[in-house]
């Protein structure tokens, strides 16, 4: 079994049946085990129930909660994990993996799935080759309309399509795995989407807690897995799409090697704005023409249900004589019949007004008629971007009426004058408003985020706290002293490595503590470097690597997702000295990227970053509340408008 995953069970751990052999898959949200059923004598993959934010294996082997006050989400979460594997249970679809069995053991619940055997898309985009061949793309197209039109018939969304999340059997068959239904359940009770979404692959609705979701959300998912298997590289992450798109269409890019039907498919599913995007699969699936296998009309069977007459795409056979057949064209001409005639009525309404124009004309503007405003006798050329309202002129009164005359003269109007054009300069900076807003709104999101990280990576630190000083206890059981260049470990030992719980101090100063696995740590633990920079969460291989919380006092303090000891991916940097500095978004290598917050003194930006500096649109609000829209590059404020 991988040992890349502490809180994994040990390989050959009984649940039941099933015999634990190896890790083949771990997250945020659980571990998947390929496992051996002893009874059926066949390989099963096992999904564990295990949230890192909310709960921990304990030394018995039972997962429980991190604390008193994670208890209920951990609980909720639980039941929401099976409420997926009941629902995932009643699905038989080619190309979406069959789950078996769910139970419930060592404090948490598990999933049985079969054991699909083949590469994940994501295995075979990392090859050398970096894409995938023509043909290979096309079956991969038809398996992920395939399986998200039955997934989306019955009801669900997947919400966590990306490469790893698709397995290529050995026959060439793509099978949808992992589905993200109770991962986001929980996002959504705990505001924070911390291990929910992949960047490059999630829409832009993902970002937010309260983004409507819907079949078009998966379709973008799904594109933008093509798009990598096309291309050799995810499209660019949806937050970094608002205001200038980066995105560059496949239709101009790849012409040549796919059809253009088949590419301009892709770049509608990738569509930024939710509604641009096809609303169904079937929608989408009709976009790619011959290129793609019709979707089936009933792509998966319920167990347990009414059994269904199956089809089997030509002419049903009835029993009985020819004329008991259904009466379905009845009803259908029935229900036509009355759209049918109105339809007739507005054509020959047409053709009546255009042949006898002139003389309806004549017969109805002979009736006085009083008019309060007259619209211009020309339509008004609106601004290019800021429509101008349209300003009535001023009604005039008619002749005052003579007694001769018992019929009243209709007043006269004048036609309104044409609204002049709106200034190139104010449409600019109305424009420049409008994309720093849009710019806003992401950056607030991921912020949410990001802060709710910070959260987690506290807590993971003060875990590692702990940890690390029952490492250090003078009492500790089974405890020995190694000594190698410098290097001085006093702790448990195995094989003579340093296994189990320990303390190390460097020649140089540092120190490490925590939970070590082959001479390195691996688990929780802590270190304190030469220069004071401290780190305090989970390591993998020796490296600081997980969620955590590394401080240099009086300089900085940074919490969140680490990777090799820097921050990558959701957390929070703050800068100890004045002028105090806080940035909240998605780091890499230790730099904020994309969409994020960053607060100096009173002040406060939302809106794009690159390379830890303000870059493209944003806001800013000072300590009064008012709010200055902009563009930056490299820090620079570029242009400004109030």
């Amino acid at each position: 079994m991988s040992s890349d995953n502490v809180q994994a069970l040990n390989p050959g751990t009984r649940l039941g049946d099933y015999r634990l052999d190896a890790v083949i898959g771990h997250g945020g949200f659980g571990i998947t085990y390929r496992a051996f059923d002893t009874q059926l004598a066949k390989f099963v993959a096992i999904k564990e129930y295990l949230p890192v934010e909310f709960a921990v294996r304990g030394g018995d082997g039972n997962v429980v909660p991190r604390g008193t006050r994670f208890a209920e989400d951990f609980a909720w979460g639980r039941e929401r994990f099976l409420d997926e594997a009941r629902a995932l249970a009643r699905f038989r679809h080619l190309h979406i993996v069959p789950v078996l069995r769910y139970f419930e053991a060592n404090g948490t619940a598990y999933t049985v799935m079969e054991f699909e055997d083949g590469k994940s898309v994501g295995e075979l985009l990392r090859q050398p080759e970096g894409r995938l061949a023509t043909d290979d793309v096309q079956r991969l197209a038809d398996g992920l309309i395939g399986g998200l039109s039955a997934v989306h018939a019955q009801g669900f969304l997947h919400r966590d399509i990306k490469p790893s999340n698709i397995i290529i059997r050995r026959d060439g068959i793509p099978v949808l795995i992992d589905f993200g239904a109770a991962r986001q359940a929980m996002g959504e009770r705990s505001r924070t989407l911390t291990g929910v979404l992949t960047p490059q692959y999630a829409p832009i609705e993902q970002y937010a807690l309260d983004g409507k979701q819907g079949p078009w959300s998966d379709i973008y998912s799904a594109a933008a897995v093509l798009h990598h298997a096309i291309t050799g590289h995810a499209p660019p992450d949806a937050a970094a799409r608002v205001g200038a798109d980066p995105y560059r269409p496949l239709s101009l890019t790849q012409a040549g090697r796919f059809d253009p039907g088949f590419l301009g498919a892709i770049d509608r599913g990738l569509a930024f704005v939710p509604t641009d995007r096809p609303q169904t699969v079937e929608e989408w699936a009709a976009l790619f023409g011959r290129s793609i296998a019709r979707v089936a009309d009933a792509p998966t069977q319920r167990l347990g249900g009414a059994t269904a007459t199956p089809r089997l795409g030509g002419a049903r056979r009835e029993a009985g004589p020819p004329e008991a057949a259904p009466s379905e064209p009845p009803r259908r001409w029935r229900r036509m019949r009355p759209w049918i005639v109105i339809l007739l009525i507005v054509i020959a309404g047409s053709i009546l007004e255009r042949r006898f124009r002139t003389e309806l004309h004549a017969l109805f503007s002979s009736a006085p008629r009083p008019v309060e405003v007259a619209q211009p006798a020309t339509p008004p050329v609106p601004a290019p971007t800021v429509p101008m309202p349209t300003v009535p002129g001023p009604t005039m009164p008619g002749p005052t009426p003579q007694p001769s005359q018992p019929t009243p003269t209709p007043p006269v109007t004048r036609p309104a004058p044409a609204p002049a054009p709106a200034p190139a300069q104010d449409t600019a900076k109305q424009a420049l408003i409008d994309l720093a807003a849009r710019a806003a709104v992401p950056a607030k999101a991921v912020m949410e985020r990001a802060d709710e990280t910070a959260r987690a990576a506290r807590a993971m630190a003060g875990e590692a706290r702990i940890v690390a000083a029952r490492a250090a206890r003078p009492d500790l059981p089974n405890a020995e002293r190694l000594t190698n260049n410098g290097v001085s470990y006093v702790g448990q030992v195995s094989d003579g490595k340093r296994q189990g719980q320990g303390v190390v101090e460097l020649s140089n100063g540092e120190r490490q503590a925590g939970d070590f696995q082959d001479d390195r740590l691996n688990g929780l633990g802590t270190v304190r470097f030469a220069d004071d920079t401290r780190y305090a969460g989970q390591w993998r291989d020796g490296q600081a690597s997980g969620l955590g919380s590394r401080e240099k006092p009086a300089v900085e303090r940074a919490e969140g997702n680490f990777v090799a000891g820097r921050l990558e991916g959701l957390g929070v940097r703050r800068t100890l000295s004045e002028p105090a500095t806080v940035q909240s978004g998605e780091f890499r290598a230790d730099l904020l990227e994309g969409p994020g917050v960053e607060s100096v003194g009173d002040q406060r930006y939302e809106g794009g970053f690159r390379g830890g500096k303000r870059n493209g649109y944003g806001q800013v609000t000072s300590a009064d509340g008012k709010v200055q829209s902009g563009r930056w590059e490299d820090g620079k404020a570029i242009e400004t408008a109030p």
